[in-house]
């Protein structure tokens, strides 16, 4: 009877003992953002674990904080190498709750494995950081961590909608354009058109930024939405805006300058769903990032049916990829020396970055409308393999000549 009574009481003790660290535990992380932060990211390889540490543990505003990030595959191992995208392996998107704050940083790859950037938060209080990276087995992975600030402060922002969408930051006038009303789960084109703040004048000196004219990050009001979009090619924007404009009406309404003569900046987006969005358009100019936001208010669009790709007519003797949320579908084709190859690519979805496809060793460019079939022809005179991807060098595929 006493050994039994022994044994409940070790039970017991144990019991609570563990009960009573995991409180702890709890506690800890709601004071000090205690590390590692850990979130699963799901892809189609399967569930990748990327976690966020700080150091130090708790995070004050005005003191410099190092954001560690560790990503981890399907097997648990951690993954050493990221795909460079838009010349960096990992793109850091920092917004604080009410979205009036807004910074793109950039961790670097350390000895370890892990990827590190430094910052300061200038103030206390929420914030969301939003991880943008590729694995060289995957597609595009973006996921975020919610990250408590110690310290004061300041006053939240409410989000207001924007009146009209022109924007003067610094030596810029920004006018952006939709291309029909902002609705949800429906692909738009934005153009931006950019005026030198002083002169009124077309800007011509737009510099590269991370390889491209401009980024545009877009995020929702209750931070559940996310998207880094980039701008299209100079020909398909063209086309696109003509046509769009043609269809909509919406060109010529600039009074303060023509625009078409305006440098103009453009970018496919779909807003997921029906919300109040901050974007973000970044233009760099005399080595300096200057960023521009806008206020967009998105209303509940019409449900779109899924498309099915099983009855498109695509030509005679050509071989069909489609091009979805998934990436391409195939990725990879082999094909015989000699035969004629023509490729026919069909965009079933708008969930996808895949407005054109490129094709870099044959300098063919070439525009995916929603719901048409585009044909490529593809030289198989000699063997060898020539790579395909999405504008944004997100989707990739390859064609093997043997």
């Amino acid at each position: 009877m006493k050994t039994k009574h022994v044994l409940f009481l070790l039970l017991l003790s144990s019991f609570l003992f563990a009960c009573e660290t995991d409180v702890v535990s709890n506690q800890n992380a709601a004071a000090t953002n205690a590390t590692p932060m850990t979130k699963p990211v799901l892809t189609e390889k399967g569930v990748y674990t990327a976690e966020l540490v700080t150091t130090p543990s708790e995070v004050k505003a005005g003191e410099k904080t190092d954001l560690t990030f560790i990503v981890k595959n399907p097997g648990g191992e951690k993954i050493k190498d990221l795909q460079i995208v838009h010349e960096k392996p990992m793109h850091l998107l920092i917004v604080s709750n009410d979205l009036d704050e807004f910074y793109h940083e950039h961790p670097e790859a350390q000895a370890d494995g892990s990827y590190k950037a430094s910052f300061t938060f200038p103030n206390g209080g929420g914030y969301k950081l939003y991880t943008d990276f590729t694995p060289f087995d995957s597609k595009q992975v973006v996921h975020d961590f919610a990250l408590n600030v110690g310290g004061n402060a300041r006053a939240a922002k409410p989000l207001v909608p924007d009146a009209n969408f022109e924007k003067t930051v610094e030596n810029l006038r920004v006018v952006m354009k939709p291309d029909g009303n902002p609705e949800s789960d429906k692909e738009m084109m934005l153009s931006f058109n950019v005026y030198d703040a002083a002169t009124n004048q077309p800007v011509t000196d737009l510099e590269n930024y991370l390889g491209e004219k401009a980024h545009f990050v877009v995020v929702s009001k209750d931070l559940q939405e996310f998207v880094h979009a980039h701008p299209m090619s100079t020909d398909n924007a063209k086309a696109a805006e003509h046509s769009h404009a043609s269809a909509t009406g919406h060109a010529g309404d600039d009074k303060m300058a023509n625009p078409a003569a305006a440098a103009t900046v453009s970018a496919h987006i779909t807003f997921p769903t029906a919300s109040v969005y901050k974007i973000w358009a970044q233009f760099k100019r005399n080595g300096k990032v200057i960023t521009v936001p806008f206020t967009v208010d998105v209303k509940q669009g019409a449900e779109q049916k899924g498309i099915d790709t099983t009855n498109v007519k695509i030509p005679e003797g050509a071989f069909k990829i489609v091009v979805s949320k998934d990436g391409f579908t195939p990725q990879e084709i082999s094909f015989k020396q000699g035969q004629p190859l023509k490729l026919a690519f069909y965009r079933a979805d708008t969930e996808n970055c895949a407005s054109e496809v490129v094709f870099k060793d044959l300098n063919i460019k070439k525009k995916l409308p929603l719901g048409e079939v585009v044909t490529v022809d593809v030289p198989t005179d000699k063997a060898g393999e020539f790579s395909f991807a999405c504008g944004m060098d997100m989707y990739k595929g390859k064609v093997i000549v043997q």
